[in-house]
């Protein structure tokens, strides 16, 4: 049997784009990181975003990206254990760690591959790995890969602390990693940190949290390990640089040890070209940016709140959710992917969301501190005016 063939019996996109519905991959033409973007030659509400601190469009960001473009040149041209290593990311590891209280830090090339070669390197033959069951598809996959060398992998249920204890009460004594994100992207919930940290402190797991989607945002910028008073209690933190840190790459702390060990072992780290000297340096930037806001309540927050209210009042199925994503439920594909295409042809992005990357259908909107006062209420104004069109049945039918 031919192996692409299965390639060519593909036909869901092609059903999407027939129907004028596709809403994946758009091409935007600019910066589409701030409260505005411009999609198909028209400009556009843009919630959408991961840039929570609309920091990618900063001077200082994006000056210390040209800085650097131009002294190092465009790419670090090798693996970071060889020819690749650079002082911008010793700098930017140091910095990251004495920010996060960790001892040490180490970048990787995508925050995707930071959690691959994480959990990959740490866990093998006779270990085991609970992951959260809506863990992110790094951490998932990062797994994957350490049950192919030999480690067992167990799920415990989404943000039930006491799930995982009947089960670590119930595991053979063995060293166990526990895995979860700190925000659940999709549905914007915040991770127990502190009932999480209990249980692995009773029965001697160590606790890795993601916190792609807290860092920038909780905690006076160090994220939801912070916000929970964990600061010192939690082993391994994950993180990426592609949403409040404004670049590419990604970065685990831990103890210097750790960090050492995965630098001489983690295959996706010795196998990569390092972080190109331009995304290092936007990263670094991004950081003394947060940092230097820390006292301030990030605007993203307050917007999300007043949008997630709105949305609400008007009679939506806004779930609710702790940080800058906004989940809207829909009941069915076809009734999510016309909405996302209505309020796009209205000027409002939205990201159109499918299983398996969460439950149901549904948009996915963010707030970012791009986002104004009057660019949300031109938006809300827009949801207004659709709102018999976008309404899910269940809802007009109630």
């Amino acid at each position: 049997m031919d192996l692409l063939e299965k390639c060519r019996a593909y036909i869901r996109a092609d059903e999407a784009r027939d129907a004028g519905l596709y809403p994946y991959y758009p091409a935007f033409q600019g910066p589409a990181d701030g409260g505005q973007a411009i999609l198909e030659g028209a400009e556009v509400c843009m919630l959408g975003s991961n840039n929570y601190r609309a920091l990618s469009i900063n001077p200082q960001v994006i000056g210390a990206a040209q800085d650097a473009l131009a002294l190092y040149g465009t790419s670090a041209t090798g693996s970071r254990l060889l020819s690749g290593n650079l002082d911008l990311h010793d700098d930017l590891e140091a910095d990251l760690a004495d920010f996060f209280g960790y001892e040490a830090a180490l970048v990787f090339a995508t925050g995707y591959m930071t959690n691959l070669g994480v959990v990959s390197a740490l866990a093998g033959r006779g270990d085991l790995v609970y992951l959260d069951e809506k863990a992110h598809a790094s951490l998932i996959d990062g797994a994957q890969l350490a049950a192919a060398s030999g480690a067992m992998v167990r799920r415990f249920a989404h943000n039930d602390p006491g799930d995982l204890a009947r089960q670590l009460a119930a595991a053979p004594t063995q060293s166990v990693l526990v895995a979860t994100d700190g925000v659940f992207s999709m549905e914007g919930s915040l991770a127990p940190v502190a009932e999480l940290v209990a249980v692995c402190e009773k029965y001697g797991a160590t606790l890795l949290v993601d916190d792609a989607h807290g860092v920038g945002v909780f905690g006076r910028g160090r994220g939801v390990i912070e916000q929970a008073g964990m600061r010192g209690r939690v082993p391994l933190m994950t993180l990426t640089f592609s949403k409040s840190l404004a670049s590419q790459g990604g970065a685990v702390l831990a103890d210097a040890k750790t960090i050492d060990f995965l630098r001489h072992t983690s295959r996706p780290l010795i196998f990569s070209a390092g972080l190109s000297p331009a995304d290092t340096a936007a990263a670094h930037a991004a950081l003394r940016e947060i940092r230097r806001r820390a006292d301030a309540e990030p605007v993203a927050l307050a917007a999300a709140e007043h949008l997630r209210r709105a949305l609400d009042a008007l009679g939506y199925d806004v779930t609710w959710s702790a940080g800058p994503v906004i989940p809207v439920r829909f009941p069915d594909q076809t009734t999510m992917l016309s909405a996302q295409r209505l309020l796009l042809d209205h000027g409002v992005y939205t990201n159109a969301v499918l299983p398996p990357a969460c439950e149901g259908y549904q948009l996915r909107i963010t707030c970012t501190d791009a986002h104004t006062p009057d660019v949300l209420e031109a938006a809300i104004g827009v949801f207004a005016s659709l709102r018999e069109d976008l309404l899910p049945r269940y809802r007009q039918a109630a």
